[in-house]
């Protein structure tokens, strides 16, 4: 009985350690699945949602808002390698709203940050040869830094010579302190337009001559001189005046005479304060840059606008719009 007590009290020794063993779950025993999908570009699918907007307005007509949301769609790309898409979308905007100049500048952009392997390049060449053949070229010269707007919209300083679509435009000439011009064109397909602008000046002077300040200067200095010369001949006058009464010497006449000095005395003081004080306003007035160019010249008029008109090709076919 003891023999078979004491082998079960071994069985149950040698059991124990395997009662208390906690069994592995299926998560500890295999390891967990490692997420292979990409992180999302937050970026791109800003852009995206716009981009599909613009779309829409693209496809409803309204070109000019769709050019906004593309142009929102391409600021909110800055910096990203895939930026580039929108200059297509942007170039095909401008084309529809007969802007065929800046349609060729987002083009020639697309193609020069676009990788050679893009599908779309040689559809997109021949796009932009097709616009360059709808364009004239505008040359441009002023007499002075002139600002040069067609249409209302600003192209950039003449002297200079830019792309404009062919047909009728109005071309103004805009420079600070003259007055602008406005002229109506008419410009051909592959044909080359040269204006020149005579701008005049608004207002030749800015203020008065220097000449008027220092004749208030001079003045105010010969009035001062005078006072100064009086004021001694009036002490002068009353210090005699003085000394002759003492002896009872003294008359109406020697009166008379001091007070004379004495008031052209003041008056001399009086008016170099009054000419001091236009002098000083003039000062703050005076124009003078007038003073660095003595020699020059009243502006000239206004002269035509002087049209050159010189053939550089023929006109191209109707201009076929790919998206």
């Amino acid at each position: 009985m003891a023999s078979r007590l004491a082998a079960l009290m071994a069985l149950v020794t040698a059991a124990a350690p395997m009662l208390h063993t906690t069994p592995l779950t299926a998560q500890e025993a295999e390891p967990s699945p490692v997420d292979s999908s990409p992180p999302t570009d937050y970026q791109l699918e800003n852009a995206r949602v716009i981009a599909a907007r613009a779309e829409r307005l693209f496809d409803a007509g309204h070109f000019r808002v769709a050019l906004a949301e593309y142009t929102r769609a391409y600021d909110a790309l800055a910096g990203h390698p895939r930026q580039y898409f929108v200059l297509y979308n942007l170039a095909a905007c401008n084309e529809r709203l007969f802007q065929y100049d800046v349609a060729l500048q987002f083009y020639e952009e697309y193609l020069r940050r676009a990788p050679e392997t893009e599908p779309d390049r040689a559809q997109v060449v021949a796009i932009m040869s097709t616009l360059r053949a709808l364009l004239g070229t505008l040359v441009v010269d002023s007499s002075s830094p002139t600002s040069i707007w067609v249409d209302d919209r600003r192209l950039g300083t003449a002297p200079g010579r830019w792309l404009v679509p062919a047909g009728r435009h109005v071309v103004e000439a805009r420079a600070e302190l003259h007055e602008s011009q406005r002229r109506e064109i008419q410009l051909g397909a592959g044909q080359q337009l040269q204006l020149r602008f005579e701008l005049e000046r608004l207002s030749a002077n800015t203020g008065p001559r220097p000449t008027y300040f220092w004749a208030a200067t001079t003045l105010t200095g010969a009035a001062l001189v005078t006072g100064t010369v009086f004021g001694v001949l009036a002490l002068s006058a009353r210090q005699d005046g003085r000394e002759r009464a003492a002896y009872y010497l003294d008359s109406q006449a020697d009166a008379d005479r001091t007070r004379n000095y004495a008031l052209a005395a003041d008056i001399g003081f009086g008016s170099a304060a009054l000419l001091g004080a236009s002098a000083t306003v003039l000062y703050f007035i005076t124009d003078w840059s007038s003073a660095a160019r003595p020699d020059a010249k009243r502006p000239a008029s206004r002269g035509p606008t002087r049209i050159q008109l010189a053939s550089s090709g023929n006109s191209a076919a109707a201009l076929r719009v790919v998206f």
